[in-house]
């Protein structure tokens, strides 16, 4: 696949933005969970601080990305969801309230789905094309999603090194796969550790911010040898800390001034992807 201007890999600055989600699923069921504070406020911070500052770096460098983010935290902080829509950043679907349940059957699972998109309309104006999902998912409802339901693309976990047709039970269908590995350009996976509740479970320490960064430059420079593609997953709640956004800065200034890398949004690349390989569901 030859890229816009020739480049040689495409790539997608993918943010979760997860808020106080996780924590809060996380505490549940745990002995005075509720009143638990640090978790829920590093959420928070991700959506009243680190997203904005987040914002400045991407504009600073002229980068478009994607933000993936569970339909609760979308009602719940539109004024942040505006300031990216104002910017020219894309909004993905990332489940409800990110608890990982769809549903147990087909029905259950679609109906889970629009209402998400009814809330993405209500706040955003518009639907989401993009999916990255928060938990499992039925064939039957996957082959929905990627036709009748309307959506582009995936963008999820351990999803393979390239764009290709998304497949499901081993049929392509006529949406675009766009990798996110999550143990390569995840930045909790890499820089995170929290005791209690705990993240990563079984992580001893936290990375050397360098040594994360060598490893985003590293990966990106294999898709440009390999001729791969892919996508980050990166959380506002942690790529805008004060540290943290200082290598994200570093990456983002990487990423700019290569020109062998097409960094766009994931509907951008999945829409070339598709204007180019239509009628060629076969080929991968």
């Amino acid at each position: 696949m030859i890229w816009p201007n020739k480049a040689k890999t495409a790539f997608a600055l993918g943010f979760d933005m997860d808020g106080e989600t996780i924590w809060l699923n996380k505490t549940k069921g745990l002995p005075g969970g509720d009143t638990y504070l640090k978790g829920p406020s590093i959420g928070r911070y991700g959506t009243k601080k680190g997203a904005l500052r987040v914002l400045d770096i991407l504009e600073e460098y002229g980068l478009k990305s994607t933000w993936f983010i569970p339909a609760n935290i979308v009602a719940r902080y539109s004024d942040v969801v505006e300031k990216i829509l104002d910017k020219g950043h894309e909004i993905g679907h990332h489940g409800l309230d990110h608890t990982g349940e769809y549903g147990h059957t087909f029905e259950e699972q679609k109906t889970r789905i629009q209402l998400c998109q009814d809330i993405f309309v209500k706040y955003t104006g518009k639907r989401a094309l993009g999916f990255r999902p928060t938990g499992y998912l039925l064939p039957e409802t996957e082959r929905w999603i990627y036709g009748e339901g309307g959506f582009v693309y995936s963008s999820a976990g351990i999803s393979g090194e390239a764009c290709g047709w998304y497949e499901v039970e081993g049929q392509p269908t006529s949406a675009v796969n766009i990798p996110c590995r999550d143990e390569q350009m995840d930045d909790y996976v890499q820089t995170v550790f929290h005791s209690w509740p705990a993240v990563l479970v079984g992580l001893p320490r936290i990375a050397r911010y360098d040594n994360a960064l060598d490893n985003w430059i590293h990966e990106t420079e294999g898709m440009v040898r390999f001729g791969n593609s892919g996508s980050s997953a990166f959380h506002p709640q942690i790529a805008g800390t004060p540290g943290r956004a200082m290598v994200f800065d570093r990456f983002c200034r990487y990423l700019a001034g290569n020109p062998d890398v097409w960094c766009a949004s994931c509907l951008e690349i999945a829409e070339y992807y598709k204007g180019v390989m239509e009628g060629k569901k076969h080929v991968h």
